[in-house]
């Protein structure tokens, strides 16, 4: 099985660290971050969205978000998996509460589903 696409970035992201092509902060970073959130949200609220144009700044948000795990020597595989591990268990909770009530998670509002997400945490 081939490099996944998050590990290749992240390759790409320590080869442009290792050539100096790289913030010289992580404030630096955190604030490259935060522009692409921004251009990301210039798409999501124009008034038609493009869908190449969502997904170019998508992919932009993502890659900052990269650069700024590859400065923290984080493996951003390691870091999905525990975040995906982690909103599992708290899906699963908060299924686990509407069901002693006798309902599904559509049944509950959302409010009430995140009072149970503070619980599971």
């Amino acid at each position: 099985m081939g490099q996944s696409n998050l590990k290749r970035a992240e390759k790409i992201q320590n080869l442009l660290i290792l050539k100096g092509f790289t913030w010289k902060s992580h404030e630096q970073a955190k604030e490259k971050v935060l522009e692409e959130i921004d251009e990301l949200f210039v798409e999501i609220n124009a008034p038609e969205i493009n869908q190449d144009r969502l997904e170019d700044e998508f992919g932009d948000c993502l890659f900052s978000l990269l650069n700024l795990a590859c400065r923290l020597n984080l493996d951003s595989e390691k870091c999905l998996n525990l975040a995906i591990s982690k909103f599992e268990k708290r899906i699963a909770y908060i299924e686990e509460q509407a069901q002693q009530q006798g309902l599904t998670m559509q049944d509950v509002d959302l409010q009430q589903m995140l009072d149970w997400w503070k619980l599971a945490k």
